[in-house]
């Protein structure tokens, strides 16, 4: 485009459009389905790119019911080719009148050029992320907000046939209920109401499976990145942050404890929860909804949904039930080299396909926006300052990670007794009567959100 001269003299390019055009051509001259199918792989892959997002759109929302499902698709279809139509109509009407005039063409070819390549730059160099950042400061969540009016509107019907259980049940979460139907929903937590879109479907996040392991001295993940870190009696195993935020459950093992390693970037929390249920072992997937901003993890054996920040069993059989903490770390992976020689480290290769080089949510820990919100927030902390919270009885404590100093040990007095923090080489413990408490991280909004005036907050001295 913007050396067209240099394109139009070049004999390969000359030669591949030439037998583009030969084609096409015959495509058109048959008159017949052969030549509509000649077409048709001539044009095909200009807009095959196209075909996941309606596969996506389908799948997305036929699960609801059959009828209900074509009534969402044939409105998609509406709306498509009125679309559709506008671009033709106008579009050709703007073409004409700048082809019209070649010298106002060639400048409009060169500027779309020119565009082409600073799009190709911003990628290249990660600065494309940091403008999606700034236009999510400047209001991109009011956009999902919309969104969630419109599901909350149509959605009200479905919602208010729906009636509690001969027991004094609650009413259950017509968008979960329709992706979710194997779940026992005479068993429902009345916070399940509040769970919304996260904007993709059931396992559109997909869990890994399967995971497979490099020595962390082949990883070439960058030193500054985050990760879970899993201390086995034999093993070290080691998570990273740019995989977890692309798939957000990771179902493994260590050594002979079945371990779920769970990440929501939306809240900021890293949790291990060992996963032997009373029915047995079990993995989790990723449902596609939020609650309180925090991922709902469904287990897929009964199908009951967990809320991550919790463990808390939200629905299904399991409801009342809690998954129980798996003891880990979290360091950097310059921490983890040094400390760890002989760890393995979660491979890239994952079976999908994934840029682990880029963060889909760049800039979101900076700011101080939220693309889901939640009910209620203090400002005792920074929204998305990282806290380090923990379970002893019946009380839940939290504190700043920040505030934990390296080589410091700190005895603090509790309503359950003198707990016992302390950071070395960059490793937290809290122990209560030289035993280990479990701990996890999360954003203060989030931890707030979750537990409220549940929340106990530690001054350490």
């Amino acid at each position: 485009m913007l050396f067209p001269s240099f394109w139009s003299e070049n004999k390969i390019v000359l030669k591949l459009k030439l037998l583009g055009d030969r084609k096409i051509a015959k495509g058109y001259t048959r008159n017949n389905n052969i030549g509509d199918y000649l077409v048709g792989v001539s044009l095909g892959p200009v807009f095959s790119t196209c075909s996941p997002t309606y596969l996506f759109i389908i799948a997305t929302v036929l699960p609801a019911s059959l009828f209900v499902g074509l009534g969402y698709l044939l409105g998609f279809v509406i709306g498509l080719i009125f679309s559709l139509l506008l671009v033709a109509y106008f579009g050709q009407s703007i073409v004409n009148k700048i082809t019209n005039n070649t010298k106002k063409a060639e400048i409009l070819k060169k500027l779309f050029g020119i565009l082409i390549l600073l799009v190709g730059i911003s990628i290249i160099t990660g600065l494309d992320k940091k403008i999606e950042a700034l236009i999510l400061d400047s209001g991109y969540g009011a956009t999902i907000l919309f969104e969630q009016d419109l599901i909350d509107k149509f959605s009200k019907d479905t919602n208010s046939s729906q009636s509690d259980d001969e027991e004094g049940g609650v009413v259950s979460n017509a968008f979960l209920q329709s992706i979710f139907p194997e779940t026992n929903w005479s068993k429902a937590d009345p916070l399940i109401e509040k769970a919304l879109s996260g904007g993709v479907g059931r396992d559109g996040i997909p869990a890994i499976d399967n995971p497979k392991f490099e020595s962390i001295s082949e990883s070439t993940i960058s030193e500054n990145i985050q990760a879970v870190v899993l201390k086995g009696e034999s093993v070290v195993k080691v998570y990273p942050y740019n995989i977890l935020v692309w798939h957000e459950i990771v179902n493994d093992e260590l050594d002979d404890k079945k371990v779920a390693v769970t990440f929501c970037p939306l809240c900021g929390s890293a949790v291990v929860f060992d996963r032997e249920l009373e029915e047995g072992e079990t993995t989790f997937g990723v449902s596609g909804a939020l609650l309180e901003s925090n991922m709902i993890m469904y287990d897929r054996d009964t199908e009951s949904l967990w809320q991550q920040s919790t463990g808390k069993a939200l629905a299904g059989d399991y409801l009342e039930t809690r998954l129980e903490h798996v003891s880990f770390q979290l360091l950097t992976m310059g921490e983890i080299k040094d400390k760890f020689p002989n760890a393995l480290v979660l491979s890239e290769d994952t079976g999908y396909s994934r840029d682990y080089e880029t963060n889909p949510y760049s800039g979101y820990e900076d700011s101080e926006r939220l693309i889901f919100d939640t009910s209620s927030k203090d400002n005792t902390f920074e929204m998305k300052e990282i806290m380090v919270v923990f379970r002893s009885e019946a009380e839940i404590l939290t504190l700043p990670m920040k505030n934990i100093v390296e080589g410091q040990t700190y005895n603090q007095e509790t309503s359950v007794g003198l707990i016992e923090i302390s950071k070395r080489e960059g490793e937290i413990f809290i122990k209560k009567d030289n035993e280990e408490i479990p701990f996890y991280f999360e954003m203060w909004f989030s931890a707030f959100a979750q537990h409220g005036d549940e929340l106990t907050i530690l001054n350490l001295k």
